[in-house]
């Protein structure tokens, strides 16, 4: 458990299936409350129903890309922190500097990442 505190509620978002069950499952490991969509639109619906702190989201997804689903995220609930990914860099380069213009890009992981990785990146977000 998280220090005897309310377990906080994580939101993983990733087209592939393996890695956002994959990520969803090392946070509820570790005591987070985790769920796993597939897709943008599913992650703005998911954060207009629930109080998540979190979204770990892919940048590279068919749809709506991370960095426009993070701009309806951030519309709904400005206060959220989203933790973009991805194991594209070179396509997602583009993208992933307009984010770093916008300033909306807090922290980046490039896949494949190590759970310690995830694991860390939520407590520093989610934990005072």
């Amino acid at each position: 458990m998280l220090n005897g505190k309310l377990r906080a509620k994580v939101l993983v978002v990733d087209d592939e299936e393996t890695i956002g069950i994959g990520m969803s499952e090392i946070l509820k490991d570790v005591g987070f409350e985790a769920a796993y969509v597939v897709d943008g639109r599913q992650a703005v619906e998911e954060v207009k129903d629930k109080p998540y702190g979190l979204v770990f989201m892919d940048i590279v997804m068919p749809g709506m890309n991370g960095l426009d689903t993070f701009r309806e995220i951030k519309k709904i609930r400005p206060e959220i922190k989203v933790i973009l990914f991805t194991g594209y860099f070179r396509d997602a380069e583009g993208v992933i500097l307009q984010g770093i213009k916008e300033g909306m890009i807090d922290e980046f992981i490039r896949k494949p990442y190590f759970a310690d990785e995830i694991v860390k990146s939520a407590k520093k977000y989610l934990q005072a």
